[in-house]
């Protein structure tokens, strides 16, 4: 800790109790080897004394979870009293910061699945979030003050903690989808044509910095916004179609067999050319639950009149 910028981090870790025994104490040897002289830190013993006492009447709960008797910051004893003083007042000043200044490091974590994953997150307000194959999330391990604010990948279906005063948002891509406690299905895949969002439960508002339009979607409203053009459809939809997927089941209603394949692939882990592009846009209808891949095919190939050969990990489809 030999800058200003590892000591500053260091005592954040320790004001948001993330400290463990061995930084606490490597902290204070740290200033038990400053040489300072008496009257460089308090213009008088008055002062002195009078901020001490302020700060040990708040310190104890913030950087160290073992009890305490009458609630007293205890200094290690080992520690010179002049060192011991300026960690007092550091200390005091990072408790005496605004909120604003402390919470500037905000700490993000991720979850990822693979091809033919999925993977149910629960979040720091005990929002649930259920992320499917070949997906992103990033999230805040402790949301701030105002907004809960999270970040997507691919496709998810959440589950969200009502606050009133505390809106969610999902951002993805350039639209932000905003609720205070429902429960909806976003798929964003860069590859797809569309954005898709359908809500199960609850109101959901979709925005996009480029667009003055808010779109506000309640149970059973399927939102697709293409990719390319910006232009949106609405559709009143069956929500257990677009959710089914949590159940290792997939419905296809009225879809392409070029948008299939791409899902296809995500589920199974495979790549998939179609060597005939007007069967691209041949649309069908098929549902599958926990199928292997030769038989979901086998039953496409049927409805689509089409052949395929699977090698490995390619097939391809004429």
């Amino acid at each position: 800790m030999q800058n200003r910028r590892e000591l500053t981090a260091a005592f954040r870790r320790l004001f948001r109790k993330n400290a463990n025994q061995q930084e606490k104490e490597l902290l204070a040897r740290w200033f038990s080897r400053l040489d300072l002289s008496e009257g460089e830190i308090f213009r008088n013993k008055v002062e002195e004394q009078e901020l001490e006492k302020k700060i040990e009447r708040n310190l104890h709960d913030h950087f160290f979870s073992e009890p305490a008797s009458n609630n007293i910051f205890r200094i290690p004893s080992w520690l010179p009293a002049t060192a011991a003083a300026v960690l007092i007042v550091i200390a005091g000043s990072l408790w005496l910061m605004p909120a604003r200044e402390l919470s500037n490091e905000v700490v993000f974590e991720e979850a990822v699945t693979a091809t033919g994953e999925r993977k149910i997150v629960t979040l720091a307000d005990g929002s649930k979030i259920t992320l499917s194959n070949s997906s992103r999330i990033k999230f805040p391990t402790v949301f701030a003050d105002s907004l809960r604010e999270i970040f997507l990948e691919g496709e998810a279906f959440f589950e969200i903690a009502h606050d009133k005063s505390k809106p969610f948002r999902v951002k993805t891509g350039k639209l932000n989808i905003q609720v205070l406690g429902t429960s909806f299905n976003v798929r964003h895949y860069n590859t797809d044509k569309n954005i898709d969002i359908v809500v199960a439960t609850g109101k959901v508002g979709v925005y996009t910095k480029s667009s003055k339009t808010t779109w506000m979607l309640t149970p059973g409203h399927l939102l697709s916004i293409n990719q390319l053009t910006g232009k949106t459809e609405e559709h009143i939809v069956n929500p257990n179609d677009y959710t089914s997927w949590q159940k290792g089941e997939l419905i296809f209603k009225d879809e392409t067999i070029e948008n299939i394949c791409m899902r296809l692939e995500r589920w199974y882990g495979v790549s998939i050319t179609i060597k005939n592009p007007a069967l691209k846009r041949k649309r069908i209808n098929l549902k599958q639950k926990n199928e292997n891949l030769h038989t979901v095919l086998k039953m496409l190939a049927l409805v689509g009149s089409f052949e395929y050969e699977i090698k490995d990990k390619t097939v391809k489809v004429w």
